[in-house]
């Protein structure tokens, strides 16, 4: 008999300070799997006590190689309270949600699409890094791209309502290679941010890797929020 083998995995923590006095406002705990189809699985746990705000988010997604989401599943609890989950599923020209919430009730959604879409937003910021997969880096620094209609879960800015499709319009601009140095090492990114965004969100800068795996290293949101996310621990190879 053959010794038991594991995916190709990646996993890592990020943690959520304020720029103010650096306290801990959220932590997310992420896991990456590679399977034998070439589809990438993010697996994250994220919990956050921001102002008023007491979020405990899971979501799992898996995308194609070319970063287009095949599938997703999201359960939010709010105030230790369970409010809604949904399950996601995309092909070439539809996306379709199935989901149960403490607002809405029974909700079922299917949206035309195209493909590649940018990604499907679940609000953990590792998902965040994958909205940038697909971005044309080799046109250079100061290029700019925008994403007339930006599938996710919730408009919320921490993700805490729904879950199901929502859209919004943002785009990215590429600020240009970067290696910085965070907790879990030094890394070597590409800088961006969005732009356009049209659920007032506040100016959002993140760091990704070049590696093809787009992990999430670091990410800048200012205005209300006004905090820094952070790669803390990270394990496993490149996929």
């Amino acid at each position: 008999m053959s010794a038991f083998e594991l995916l190709p995995r990646r996993q890592g923590r990020i943690e959520y300070r304020s720029r103010q006095d650096g306290g801990v406002w959220g932590v997310e705990e992420w896991r990456m799997t590679r399977g034998g189809d070439g589809l990438r699985v993010l697996s994250a746990h994220c919990e956050m006590r921001f102002g008023k705000d007491w979020v405990v988010r899971d979501s799992t997604q898996s995308a194609h190689p070319d970063y287009h989401p095949k599938d997703a599943f999201v359960r939010i609890m709010r105030d230790g309270e369970v409010t809604g989950s949904g399950w996601f599923s995309f092909t070439d020209d539809e996306a379709i949600c199935e989901s149960v919430t403490r607002d809405e009730g029974r909700i079922s959604q299917r949206f035309p699409i195209r493909r590649p879409i940018r990604g499907f937003g679940m609000h953990a910021v590792q998902s965040d890094a994958w909205l940038a997969a697909a971005f044309p880096y080799e046109k250079g620094a100061g290029h700019v791209q925008f994403f007339g209609r930006n599938l996710m879960h919730s408009t919320h800015h921490f993700g805490a309502t729904g879950p199901f499709i929502a859209t919004t319009g943002s785009g990215l601009e590429y600020v240009g290679p970067e290696t910085i140095d965070v907790a879990a090492g030094r890394f070597d990114c590409h800088r961006i941010r969005f732009v356009g965004l049209t659920n007032d969100h506040p100016e959002y800068h993140l760091w990704v890797t070049r590696d093809g795996d787009f992990l999430y290293v670091k990410g800048v949101v200012e205005g209300y929020i006004d905090s820094v996310f952070e790669l803390t621990e990270l394990s496993g190879d490149p996929l």
